[in-house]
């Protein structure tokens, strides 16, 4: 039995008349399957609902939204997953405060999710796509799919504590204020259907041609998985552990992956689709790599003039200790307006800076 985070004392039936002041935050309604009860009670700041969890639970919540200052508290004494599906076609807002020492999820496939507040479970799922709630609650491989498409917005920070982060939906943004931290992995998905495996070396799979992830925030996790149909664009910081952890980047046939100037990919990383790099025109001296933090392998790629000339080729640095990695040696001296870099033949040219994707102590890009 899970240790509880509230003793039984005082709760409330779960079919029973919810406190009026509870109305702030939604109107919960317990499917099937589920055994739990919960109380609601009015604080300084706003709502606070503590739900005790005595199994595996689906909640279908009308009008929900859960403002700054309210909190909802998930607490498991037997089970360890609750489904909370957001019901409405408007907007759902979750401002406030998740806690929970169990698994949680949100689902609005009919409305836009917008999270701004503060999450924290032993693993989250967040989503606008329809949820495979039988596979979800058993604990296996589920997939998301369906619902009226709508967009998926985090600027707040989510706390995986011994589990997955994931995000999914037709357009999912992670804002500059949003931080993703996982003891488990960090799956951020854009497009129609999304399948979750448990475990595998690549467990993110969408499907079609649709669908972005624009990523700007900051994501820690121990592996990384980010697919989408058209595109995915990083201006953030992606960041997994030393050692086997990868970073996968992966995009439909005709999509594109995009790196923004400011963009930090820590970790290895292997792309599957193409790779554009937004940057400035290098000038002389201009744009060094930041020092590698561990033990890598980073792939230097070929720059070419714009006249299609090759100005240096493509080179592997193997690093055992932190280093700087410094284009200025393999560029012409003459000053030129731009350069272009290009992994192989076969894919257009893209403009890059010398710093070559911003990776500290990946393997620069490994493309399939």
């Amino acid at each position: 039995m899970k240790t509880s985070l509230f003793p039984l004392a005082g709760l409330i039936p779960a079919l029973l008349t919810v406190p009026l002041h509870a109305q702030t935050i939604g109107n919960p309604v317990l499917s099937t399957p589920g055994t739990a009860t919960w109380v609601s009670q009015a604080t300084p700041s706003g709502t606070r609902m503590v739900f005790t969890i005595n199994s595996n639970s689906i909640f279908d919540w009308n009008g929900f939204n859960l403002p700054y200052g309210s909190e909802l508290v998930f607490d498991f004494v037997g089970g360890d997953s609750v489904v909370n599906m957001l019901n409405g076609t408007g907007v759902n807002m979750l401002s406030g405060n998740v806690t929970s020492n169990g698994n949680v999820g949100f689902f609005s496939p009919n409305a836009t999710l917008v999270v701004s507040g503060d999450i924290s479970a032993k693993s989250v799922t967040l989503s606008t796509l329809n949820v495979d709630k039988a596979a979800f609650l058993g604990g296996g491989d589920f997939t998301l799919s369906g619902g009226a498409m709508r967009n998926l917005i985090v600027e707040g920070s989510i706390k995986a504590t011994d589990g997955d982060i994931v995000l999914a939906g037709r357009t999912v943004e992670l804002r500059e204020d949003g931080k993703l931290n996982a003891k488990g992995a960090a799956f951020l998905a854009g497009g129609s259907e999304v399948k979750i495996s448990r475990d595998g070396t690549q467990r993110l799979k969408q499907t079609g041609d649709q669908g972005f992830v624009l990523h700007l925030g900051k994501t820690r996790a121990s592996h990384i998985e980010i697919a989408a149909g058209k595109q995915i664009s990083n201006e953030g910081t992606l960041s997994v552990g030393t050692g086997a952890q990868r970073i996968f980047l992966e995009v439909g046939k005709n999509g594109k992956v995009t790196k923004d100037s400011k963009g930090i990919i820590i970790g290895n990383l292997t792309v599957n689709g193409k790779l554009e790099v937004k940057a400035s025109s290098l000038e002389r001296n201009d744009g060094d790599s930041a020092s590698a933090i561990s033990t890598s392998t980073l792939k230097l790629p070929a720059l070419k003039r714009p006249d299609g000339t090759n100005a240096a080729s493509s080179r592997m640095l193997v690093n055992n200790t932190p280093m700087s990695a410094n284009a200025d040696g393999g560029r012409d001296r003459k000053r030129q307006t731009q350069q272009v870099a290009s992994h192989d033949r076969g894919n257009k040219p893209m403009l890059q800076r010398a710093s070559f994707f911003g990776m500290r102590g990946g393997d620069g890009g490994t493309k399939r």
